[in-house]
């Protein structure tokens, strides 16, 4: 039988919350990242893929030592909400 590797390690994140109305970006090396589209009718893009007015994404690393890549978005005409979790 092959042995079972358990993780017990524990990892606090901090969250960050923002509300952008121009273009930006998450910089790489967050755990967790979720965008909603909070505008009325406008789209916004996240990596170039259109959020529509009311939509929401999450992006989740997974793993405890995983993190996730850069994120470009355009909120300009629009409003998102980003909650993003780093350590």
């Amino acid at each position: 039988m092959g042995s079972r590797q358990v993780q017990t390690e524990s990892v606090t994140y901090q969250p960050t919350i923002t509300r952008p109305t121009n273009t930006g970006t998450i910089e790489s090396g967050a755990f967790s990242v979720s965008f909603a589209n909070v505008h009325g009718s406008a789209d916004s893009t996240i990596n170039g893929t259109v959020l529509k007015a009311g939509e929401t994404i999450n992006f989740n690393a997974g793993a405890i030592h995983n993190t996730l890549g850069r994120f470009d978005y355009v909120a300009t005409g629009s409003e998102l909400l980003i909650i993003t979790l780093r350590k």
